[in-house]
């Protein structure tokens, strides 16, 4: 485990790169970051000992309207929630935007996003709080910061640096993972219990299994049956 001095904000070093403007307005406001590869999430804000941190992921509407087209949005909500819970972090997701525009661009009934959105807070108990754009979650960032006390009274955050070598059970689990996410990986071992019994399922074995659709059945099928090529199109 490795330790940082007290700090109130501690933001992603990859969102970071994408958006730099949030740490110099924090600077500019007097909070102490810090900038680390986080598991999970784009902001950690820092509370005292006796209080929960708020592990925050940022997500514009149309970031949200590309999880949920992608079927996404379960496995970070999941991602986000486990992480949270395995620090005793506070999960938050913050939300930029105007959820109207989705319906008057894409198309989308304003129903089905709010299905969304009440499932996230209601069933999985992931808070969602919605900002008009990123001045405001600047803002709000700040403001919240701020409210947690004075730097030196936060809590030391700690890197998980060192990770004891993997049994097998967590290497299944861990390829699985890294080939259809944390959610979906444990629904197929639980159907299919091996890897190999996974590799050759047919299309109609993997549309049995509860969240998997037509489309995701297809990828995963094709991973495990499509021929690898060293020039990349599939045929040797």
């Amino acid at each position: 485990m490795r330790l940082l001095v007290p700090v109130d904000v501690i933001i992603d070093s990859r969102e970071d790169g994408k958006h730099p403007e949030f740490r110099e307005a924090f600077t500019r406001e007097g909070l102490k970051t810090a900038v680390r590869e986080l598991p999970v999430g784009d902001f950690l804000i820092m509370a005292p000992e006796g209080k929960r941190s708020i592990l925050v992921e940022r997500k514009t509407v149309d970031d949200l309207a590309n999880s949920i087209r992608d079927n996404r949005i379960w496995e970070q909500s999941e991602l986000l929630l486990e992480e949270a819970r395995r620090d005793g972090h506070q999960p938050l997701i913050l939300l930029e935007g105007y959820l109207g525009t989705l319906e008057k661009y894409r198309g989308w009934r304003i129903q089905s996003i709010l299905r969304v959105l009440d499932t996230l807070i209601l069933e999985m108990g992931i808070p969602v709080l919605n900002t008009p754009g990123k001045d405001a979650t600047i803002a709000w960032i700040i403001s919240k910061a701020k409210s947690l006390g004075r730097t030196e009274e936060k809590r030391v955050y700690r890197m998980r640096v060192e990770k004891k070598p993997m049994d097998i059970q967590e290497r299944i689990l861990y390829v699985a993972e890294s080939i259809i996410g944390p959610v979906l990986a444990r629904k197929l071992l639980a159907r299919f219990k091996t890897l190999k019994n996974l590799a050759n399922a047919s299309k109609h074995e993997l549309l049995s299994v509860e969240g998997i659709g037509e489309k995701r059945a297809e990828e995963i099928y094709l991973l495990f049956n499509t021929p690898w090529s060293s020039n990349g199109d599939g045929v040797e």
